[in-house]
């Protein structure tokens, strides 16, 4: 997962606040700490709340790499 633009580490940031708490525990500070270190502060990202989350427009990155942290 080293190779995680920056753009993608902002949309990770946003979603992996919605993580039930159980999922969120898996992830690991340094994760954390690198995606912060990594992303794009002039790139904004919100989830849209009225909506399902898988139904928000993710980049296919964020997507694959979501997969990779949830294990599927």
């Amino acid at each position: 997962m080293n190779n995680i633009s920056p753009k993608c580490a902002v949309e990770l940031l946003e979603v992996i606040k919605y993580f039930d708490k159980e999922l969120q525990e898996n992830i690991t500070p340094e994760l954390i700490n690198y995606l912060n270190s990594i992303k794009d502060d002039s790139y904004y990202f919100e989830i849209n709340k009225n909506v399902p989350l898988y139904d928000n427009d993710f980049m296919e990155e964020t997507i694959k790499v979501l997969n990779e942290i949830i294990g599927k």
